[in-house]
């Protein structure tokens, strides 16, 4: 270990000298550090819109310590302007971030078009080099990338390159983004990948096959190291095939084997790629089985511990505006038939907006899963952006997030897409439409963007403290890297401008404390590439991975740097060597850089968990089970374009009641349009599954709810079938329920005559002896009016006369009848009376209860402001008071659009157009002001006679709400809103009093679509085991997949405890639906379903309780 002590008390005083209203960070003049470099782009007849599409992508820069003489340096990489080379001149004058240009004495030779640069130790002799990849519309030969050796600082003088690319064997003539070296084959020197891209393409979003075996315009490359100072392109025989229009590249071991993989951003329709190391020399791309979900035009990217837990996440880029003008002005119709042809074709989902997917570690069979919380975290929308780089800025320990941003020509403009379109389709050559689009391309205005600063506060949220860290500056900036520059203790920042000097960004960090990391590796991998450093200080950890290409086209600083805040010590510091070897260094004082040497480490061993304590494992092979429930394909939006989601794929719903008297549950899954639903009947082993009626006719009703009950007082289980959907008009005779009965030996007969006529949407139903005459009443919920979105369903309230069920609502709870659009419901006895009391929940309306006033429902004004897009409800006494509190699901928090009380989302809804259709304009809140949610293609298609009003995309995107739909449109309007999308658990407080309390963040991720509550660890305390998700969402604003089950342990309190899937073993990663506990013979099953998927079932591990109550101590 080798220290550097900075001069702590000097630092400190220098602090004290600056203004108290002074930023984060000061952007330095150019004639202060000598850096004048500008990446010059304009537009010609080489270099234009139509003749090459990546004009205007920008370039990156490096950070690195050149001449080692303990500063870092600069090389900017440029597109008409030449590169440019910096040296830090901070140890020669004592002047603080003073650089001088050493471009031409270093003997560096500008060529062609640069884009990514990269430092690297590519000789072992202890020196960075220098790789510059190249493109622009050029032939091959000029596109070829450089590789400048450094020769060192001979007898004083200045630091010399020799630029030796093709004797290295890497004078690749791809159309070159970036370079990532790294040791993929573990055989201690440093290989080569090469993300590339094409100037070739045309229409990259038509819907073609994806391109896997390595023919395709732009496969990736990877070199190997050969060991003699020469590399060979694998690229084939080592599994990188995919063709893809790259734009960012991390190396990261993100399955946690400890071999380093590969992510890959793609621009346009090609989906990120994830290079998994077999650990044989091969790659496998296994994108789909990580991530639920992508970026549409993927930027570049980062990999980082976000939140301290020891565990890498990912964040992309995309291009999603942060203001409601812009975003309106780029954003068309999202066609649901596309996305869906796209998924056909094998592509994954993917979204325009930025993406934050944060890694919850290994499930039980060894896979890590990835949630993608972007807009919870609120980095979502940062307009069109390069440049993500995770770095504590503000030394506090918590990495915050720099993003980089602009465009030279606001090319995404719809008015301007819409001109070229009409213009190629009226009849005009190529060459015509050729010299028009780079006409009107160069007369567009730029889109100049601040570059975004978010704090991170710790708690996977982040806060846009741009304007206090940095200001309102506006550019178009694209590469960037951070390293402590003039090392005083903190990170500052280099961004590559467009047509403008690059930014040196000095930062003005408070008097907090940090450590220093460098690496000192054994062999050819003399910086430690691959290797991974843990801190532990101030009861935190901080892991970084030493990998210095991040973000876009550029590379960081070799040294690891830790803000510690207030703490001055380390407690221990942890580095694990790419070769698995491991050293831990203890108690260091804080303020200095510390130097780990690879030859100081030991093997180590990483301890592996123990399965045998998850509390369930997954049984579902063992189980009998084999249900897959199958939707028939139905377009909601064909008749609805501006609904939210769709309304025809509600199910499958569980049930679950004893059908043959054997003392054993059994259990009911519903199915969809054309498909029976099935018992599945609980033997010793399993389950077998069984028929619960004639199949000989083809099935017209979905099933979305089902309760068993003993409906004739016979004492088995009869079955009540709730029918639904948006696939029938309404009154619609396949909207009639159906009622089986049981003849106690699991054989149902129907019994249509039982019922009343109700031919309504529904989703629910609840059985209680509300009026206490000795049998069991219904509750069925009533979810919409087909093809009439937002009005409420109609429920009803069946009385059980001896068997026979009669309409009750309107004389006992008239406001029952049109509650809302109802989603669950549960009979509690909230006031302990001993009358069940009804709860109900819905979409667009608040959680409602009606008092059972002896056999009497009223509804009381309990929850006000509580509306929200629910879907479940449970009860349980989660605070041992000895009454019943309830637990209810939202849409959550990792949403793009966010409502409050003061503040709510919006639906309008009446014919405004007078053409005999309901027009349903949703409406959000941005920075005070109220929009119209539905872009202008969409809105249009609704109302044709908008497009009087607004006939320019620009005119409607300068529109708030008042301006589409007048003060009398809305007076005459049904006006459904929603002022909460926490998930909550509500404290009865008794006497009609109830305290509205938010969930654990962990349950925000994704709507909660179902709760099962019992004590699942036997210490005594209700818990509570949630499934949720959501596919059926539009696709501008697209799935909402992040929940993979969750299991919340209750402490008797109040308080709830996610628990970690390799805990817990109890891992739901599907569009769940539904979820319920079965008693069995040989313990507890858990079955939980999932629309268009199989169930899953899971069996109680003997040894749960016991190790689950020692977690809570952890």
């Amino acid at each position: 270990m080798k220290a550097v002590l900075p001069l702590v008390g000097l630092l400190l005083g220098l602090w004290a000298c600056h203004s108290a209203d002074e930023k984060l960070f000061t952007r330095m003049p150019s004639d202060e550090t000598g850096v004048y470099f500008q990446n010059k782009v304009a537009e010609d007849e080489r270099h234009n819109l139509f003749d090459y599409h990546l004009v205007y992508n920008g370039a990156g820069v490096a950070v690195g310590d050149l001449n080692n003489d303990g500063f870092a340096d600069l090389y900017f990489a440029g597109n008409q302007s030449g590169d440019k080379l910096y040296l830090n001149k901070g140890n020669a004058d004592g002047e603080s971030l003073r650089f001088e240009e050493a471009t031409e004495t270093a003997g560096i030779q500008p060529r062609g078009w640069s884009v990514g640069v990269t430092m690297v130790d590519i000789n072992a002799d202890g020196l960075l080099d220098v790789y510059v990849c190249k493109a622009g519309n050029y032939p091959g030969a000029e596109r070829a990338n450089q590789l400048y050796i450094n020769q060192g600082a001979k007898n004083g003088g200045a630091v010399r390159f020799k630029e030796s690319a093709a004797q290295y064997g890497l004078a690749d003539t791809s159309y070159t983004t970036q370079a990532a070296f790294f040791d993929y084959d573990k055989d201690g020197d440093l290989d080569a990948y090469l993300l590339t891209t094409t100037g070739l393409v045309q229409n990259p979003n038509r819907i073609e096959p994806a391109v896997t075996d390595g023919s395709g315009f732009s496969p990736d490359k990877l070199y190997r190291n050969n060991g003699n100072g020469t590399f060979t392109d694998v690229s084939g025989q080592a599994g990188i095939r995919h063709d893809g229009l790259g734009l960012g590249v991390a190396v990261a071991d993100l399955n946690d084997d400890g071999w380093d993989d590969l992510y890959i951003s793609n621009d346009f329709l090609n989906n990120d790629y994830l290079y998994i190391n077999n650990q044989d020399g091969t790659f496998r791309e296994s994108v789909g089985q990580y991530f639920r979900h992508q970026s549409r035009f993927s930027m570049g990217n980062d990999v980082a511990d976000v939140n301290n837990d020891g565990r890498l996440d990912v964040m992309t880029l995309d291009m999603l505006p942060a203001d409601n003008l812009q975003r309106k002005k780029m954003t068309g119709a999202g066609h649901f038939e596309q996305f869906e042809l796209e998924l056909r074709a094998g592509y994954q989902p993917q979204y325009m907006r930025n993406m934050l997917h944060v890694n919850q570690g290994k499930t039980p069979d060894g896979q890590v899963l990835f949630s993608e919380i972007g807009q919870l975290a609120g980095v979502h929308a940062t307009d069109w952006s390069w440049a993500p780089l995770f770095a504590d800025l503000d030394n506090d320990g918590h990495k915050d997030l720099f993003v980089t941003n602009g465009y030279l020509r606001d090319i995404t403009d719809l008015d301007f897409v819409a001109y070229n379109v009409t213009f190629w389709q009226t009849g005009n050559t190529k060459a015509d439409f050729r010299r028009s689009t780079i006409e009107r391309a160069a007369k567009m205005p730029s889109w100049n963007n601040v570059n975004f600063f978010f704090r991170n506060r710790g708690d996977l949220t982040f806060e846009d403290a741009t304007a206090d860290w940095f200001g309102d500056k506006t550019s178009l900036s694209n590469g960037a890297a951070y390293a402590d520059l003039d090392n005083d203790g903190d990170l500052d920042l280099v961004v590559n401008n467009i047509n403008e000097d690059a930014f040196i960004l000095r930062n003005n960090a408070p008097k907090t404390h940090f450590l220093d990391v460098r690496l000192k590796g054994s062999g050819k991998n003399t910086f430690g590439l691959g290797s991974t450093v843990t801190v532990f200080a101030g009861g935190q950890r901080q892991t970084q991975v030493q990998a210095v290409t991040r973000g876009y086209a550029s590379s960081v600083d070799y040294r690891l740097h830790f803000g510690l805040g207030a703490s001055q010590r380390v407690d221990s510091l942890a580095v694990i060597w790419l070769n698995g070897n491991r050293e831990v260094l203890r108690n260091i004082p804080a303020n200095q850089t510390v130097t780990l040497n690879q030859d100081g480490a030991k093997p180590y061993a990483k301890p592996k968990s123990a399965p045998e304590n998850r509390l369930w494992v997954d049984a579902t092979a063992r189980s009998g089970v084999r249900y897959v429930h199958q939707e028939e394909p139905f377009m909601d939006y064909s008749t609805e374009v501006l609904l939210p989601h769709k309304f025809s794929q509600l199910g499958p719903k569980l049930a679950a009641g004893d059908v043959n008297g054997d003392g054993l549950e059994d259990f009911f899954v519903g199915g969809a349009y054309g498909q029976y639903g099935k018992l599945f009947i609980q033997t010793a082993s399993g389950f077998r599954q069984q028929a619960y009626t004639d199949e000989s006719r083809p099935k017209q009703e979905e099933d979305t709810g089902a309760v068993f009950f003993d409906a004739d007082g016979d004492g088995d289980a009869d079955l009540y079938i709730v029918n639904g959907s948006n696939e029938f008009d309404d009154r619609s005779v396949y909207l009639q329920d159906r009622l089986y009965l049981n003849d106690g030996k699991a054989a149902f007969s129907p019994a249509p005559q039982q019922l009343p006529v109700i031919r309504r949407s529904g989703s629910c139903v609840r059985a209680a002896d509300f009026d206490k005459d000795g049998d069991l009443d219904l509750f069925r919920g009533g979810r919409l009016v087909p093809s009439q979105y937002p009005l409420p369903g109609e429920s009803f309230l069946l009385q059980n006369d001896r068997g026979r069920f009669t309409d009750v609502a309107d004389a006992v709870a008239p406001e029952l009848k049109s509650i809302g659009m109802v989603t669950d419901a549960v009979w509690a006895d909230l006031d302990a009376d001993s009358w069940p009391d009804l709860i109900v929940v819905g979409e667009l309306m608040p959680i409602t209860v009606f008092r059972n006033n002896r056999g009497r429902l009223t509804r009381l004004n309990a929850f006000p402001q509580s509306d929200g897009f629910w879907n479940c409800v449970k009860s349980g006494d989660f605070d041992h008071d000895g009454d019943l509190d309830l637990v209810v699901g939202n849409t959550g928090l990792n949403t793009r659009y966010r409502c409050s009380p003061t503040e709510p989302l919006s639906v309008y809804a009446a014919d405004f157009d007078q053409n005999g259709t309901l027009d349903a304009v949703s409406s959000y809140y941005l920075a005070g002001r109220e929009y119209p949610i539905p872009p202008r293609d969409l809105l249009m298609k609704q109302m044709p006679s908008m497009r009087k009003k607004f006939e320019q995309y620009a005119d409607y995107a300068r529109a708030e709400r008042k301006d589409v739909l007048t003060s009398e449109q809305i007076e005459k309007a049904q006006v459904r809103r929603a002022y909460m999308q926490e998930s909550v658990w509500i404290e009865n407080r008794g006497k009609g009093q109830f305290q509205v309390k938010p969930l654990p963040q962990a349950a925000q991720w994704a709507p909660v679509q179902d709760f099962w509550v019992e004590d699942c660890n036997d210490d005594g305390h209700l818990d509570v085991v949630l499934v949720g998700n959501a596919y059926d969402v539009e696709p501008v604003v697209g799935r909402h997949d992040a929940l993979a089950g969750l299991v919340l342990l209750g402490d008797g309190k109040g308080h709830f405890t996610p628990q970690s899937y390799d805990k817990t073993g109890f891992v739901a990663d599907g569009d769940c639906r539904s979820i319920l506990a079965l008693n069995g013979k040989a313990g507890r099953w858990l079955i939980v379903s999932q629309n268009n998927a199989p169930l899953k079932v899971y069996a109680r591990s003997p040894k749960a309780g016991r190790s689950l109550a020692e977690i809570r101590k952890e």
